[in-house]
């Protein structure tokens, strides 16, 4: 989702793979990217501003061998917006992209720090974004007590050696039709507490005999059961509501916190098919933010431990019978066809070198880092693992980033083909 800063018509959005597959669409060239690592708190941050400044000072000398001045000043216009705006600099994160063509810019406040870089390219460079995409997830958090049901979403950045939930914020819901969306869910809103159970008898007098109306208890039932069927009751709105609004159309995780008991019950009669077989088995109202933020980064781990263990399995299965492929050769040109349904890729790992959009064609440049002239409007080398992840992802197919123990190949790539 886009946001707008107070003091900038250039929207901030949140990282994903759907937003960086819109990235590849054709643009309007020249097409410019900038990359840069950003700090959260002064003074570390006291240096961002001018970096960014001298960055978009390359961009700018590299646009003035083809372009007027008054086209560079159009080109340049988001970055110069974005330097003049003293609110945005004051709440970066770790890492900062600005990708913009034809005069208009998308911006990515990043989890994750990349490294400094200025292109002027025909497309965008979107090697760094898809690296940061394939590594992170996003979940949401069910937090439940008997009265209460709040559901928050969660991003969870994912490396070698740790997991991390970057941020957790509160999801609107209707609680019911004409409703205005709320961040929780109030059992008083679904049950009439006094008067919905058909055993509940309703006297006209009260104790002193003048009194207004009192609520008795009668036949098999107690309150006990009273308590415990409106509870249910409450559970099973919560879980419709949070299934048509979040789950349906996300498609995330959801992650539950609850006390044992309560988790159990709503476990026994949920119908989500996204509740994740772990929770966290605590009264949520007992968790600060923090506490909470890690123990959702636990379940999340362990769920995305599992999946990966599920998609080696498949690799390994497919393989069997040539539905797969850990060959870098055979994994580009599958690439380029779009035969790639899932892509496992190592995580961290960069070759230089040459990718051949058209045939998959792949060329090496030996050892390294990957070079590229940054002002420069051909780019000729590139980080290949990112290329053919890159052209994966443009198909539709999906990217799995894999820590370098748990990699089923040598190669650093292993595909799962769609056919």
């Amino acid at each position: 989702m886009a946001t707008v800063t107070e003091r900038t018509s250039v929207a901030v959005e949140s990282l994903s793979l759907e937003a960086v597959r819109s990235l590849m669409q054709p643009q309007a060239a020249p097409c410019l990217s900038l990359y840069l690592p950003t700090h959260r708190n002064v003074p570390n941050n006291s240096v961002d501003l001018p970096t960014f400044r001298q960055l978009v000072g390359g961009l700018e000398t590299g646009l003035a061998a083809a372009h007027p001045r008054h086209e560079i000043e159009r080109l340049l216009g988001p970055f110069h917006v974005l330097a003049g705006d003293a609110w945005f600099w004051r709440h970066t994160r770790d890492g900062l992209a600005v990708l913009a063509s034809d005069g208009r810019a998308r911006v990515f406040l990043l989890q994750r720090p990349v490294k400094p870089l200025a292109m002027i390219m025909r497309r965008f460079h979107l090697m760094p974004l898809v690296r940061l995409a394939a590594a992170m997830g996003r979940c949401h958090v069910l937090t439940l007590t008997s009265r209460e049901a709040r559901l928050l979403e969660g991003t969870i950045w994912r490396d070698a050696t740790s997991t991390v939930l970057g941020r957790l914020d509160p999801v609107a819901l209707v609680s019911l039709p004409g409703h205005e969306p709320e961040e929780s869910l109030a059992r008083g809103d679904v049950v009439d507490e006094e008067t919905f159970q058909p055993h509940r008898v309703e006297r006209g007098l009260g104790p002193s005999g003048m009194a207004g109306p009192t609520i008795v208890h009668g036949g098999a039932d107690s309150k006990q059961d009273d308590i415990n069927a409106d509870t249910e009751i409450f559970l099973r709105h919560v879980d419709a509501v949070v299934i048509d609004q979040a789950s349906r159309p996300t498609g995330l995780p959801l992650v539950l916190v609850a006390g044992p008991k309560l988790a159990a019950t709503f476990r026994g009669l949920s119908k989500n098919d996204l509740l994740l077989d772990d929770h966290i088995a605590k009264d949520p109202h007992l968790m600060d933010l923090d506490e909470l933020a890690a123990a959702v980064a636990n379940v999340f781990a362990a769920a995305a431990a599992a999946r990966l263990a599920r998609e080696i399995h498949l690799y390994e299965q497919g393989r069997a019978h040539d539905f797969a492929a850990g060959d870098f050769s055979d994994v580009g040109r599958a690439a380029v066809a779009g035969r790639v349904a899932t892509l496992l890729i190592e995580a961290d790992r960069f070759e230089p070198g040459r990718f051949d959009r058209t045939t998959g064609g792949i060329e090496f440049d030996g050892v390294g880092q990957a070079g590229v002239r940054a002002f420069g409007r051909d780019f000729e080398r590139e980080d290949v693992f990112g290329a053919v992840a890159e052209t994966v992802l443009a198909h539709g197919g999906t990217i799995v980033s894999v820590p370098r123990i748990d990699m089923p190949t040598e190669s650093g790539v292993a595909a799962i083909y769609r056919y």
